[in-house]
C-alpha cells in the first residue's frame, strides 16, 4: 500500500498541480521546437535548343573552318556557344560564355565575371532591319543582282534554289537559298553587333541586305578568275553542311541583367 501511495505522489508531481488558484499547470515539453526558415533553392533556368546549323567556310587559300549555331525552332531563338560557334575573342574578357539572338533583333550576352558575378548584357542591331517593308526591299535588291539558274535541290528537309551573280567581267558568285519558318537575321547580323566576339568571317554570313528574314543561306560560292591561287581561280565558299535535330541546353541559372 505504501509503494502505491509513493508511486501516485510521484505521478502527480510529474504532471504538476498548481497551488495558485488550484489550477493545474500545463506540462512543459523538455525540448522546444524551433522553426527554421530555409531559403528556397534557386530556380534552374535552362535555354533549350532543338536544332543545329553547321556551316563550313573555305577561304581563298584553302583553309577550312566549321562553326555550329543553335536554334530553338519553337521560339526562333538562336544560340551562339563560345566553342561550338568557333568564335574569335580579340581582347575580350575570358568570362564570356553564351549569346542568344532573338527574332526581334535583340541579343543577350551571358558573362561569368569574377568581379560582377553572372551578368547578362543587352545588345540590339537596330529597328531598320525589322521594318515592315524590309522583305520587299531585300527582294528588289536580290532580283537586281542575282538571277535564277533553274536548278533546285533538297537536303536536310530544305528545298533550295540556285542563283547566279556577276562579280565582274569574269568573276562569278553562286547562291543557294531556301525558305524557312524562322527568322534568319539573328544569324546574319551577329557580326554586326558592337561585340568583340565574332563568327568566322573570311566568307561573310551576313546576307541581310539581299535575303528576306525567312530566307536561309544554304551555300555561297565566289570564283575570281581575275585572281589566281596555285594557278587556279581564287575560290571562297560558305555552305551549310548540316541542319537537323540537336539536344543542347545552356544553364542560365543565377544570371542577372546588368
Amino acid at each position: 500500500m505504501k509503494k502505491r501511495f509513493i508511486a501516485l505522489v510521484g505521478l502527480v508531481g510529474f504532471m504538476g498541480v498548481g497551488k495558485e488558484g488550484g489550477q493545474p499547470l500545463k506540462a512543459q515539453s523538455p525540448l522546444a521546437m524551433v522553426a527554421v526558415t530555409k531559403n528556397p533553392p534557386a530556380l534552374v533556368e535552362k535555354l533549350v535548343f532543338d536544332r543545329v546549323l553547321v556551316y563550313e567556310q573555305t577561304d581563298y587559300n584553302g583553309s577550312v573552318v566549321r562553326y555550329q549555331v543553335l536554334l530553338n525552332s519553337k521560339t526562333g531563338q538562336f544560340g551562339f556557344d563560345r566553342k561550338l560557334a568557333n568564335l574569335s575573342f580579340p581582347g575580350v574578357v575570358g568570362g564570356y560564355t553564351f549569346v542568344t539572338g532573338q527574332p526581334d533583333g535583340s541579343y543577350r550576352v551571358y558573362v561569368a565575371d569574377k568581379y560582377e558575378g553572372k551578368i547578362i548584357m543587352r545588345y540590339n542591331v537596330g529597328s531598320a532591319y525589322y521594318a515592315p517593308n524590309r522583305a520587299a526591299a531585300c527582294r528588289n535588291r536580290f532580283q537586281k543582282r542575282y538571277h535564277p539558274t533553274g536548278r533546285e535541290g533538297s537536303q536536310y528537309g530544305l528545298t533550295a534554289a540556285e542563283y547566279k551573280a556577276s562579280l565582274g567581267r569574269s568573276d562569278t558568285e553562286w547562291l543557294w537559298v531556301a525558305e524557312v519558318p524562322f527568322n534568319s537575321y539573328p544569324l546574319y547580323l551577329f557580326n554586326e553587333l558592337a561585340l568583340e566576339a565574332k563568327l568566322p568571317d573570311a566568307h561573310s554570313i551576313n546576307f541581310s541586305s539581299s535575303l528576306a528574314p525567312n530566307e536561309l543561306l544554304v551555300q555561297s560560292k565566289k570564283e575570281y578568275y581575275s585572281e589566281k591561287v596555285n594557278g587556279k581561280p581564287a575560290t571562297s565558299t560558305l555552305k551549310l553542311i548540316f541542319f537537323g535535330p540537336a539536344n543542347h541546353s545552356f544553364d542560365a541559372t543565377g544570371y542577372k541583367f546588368k
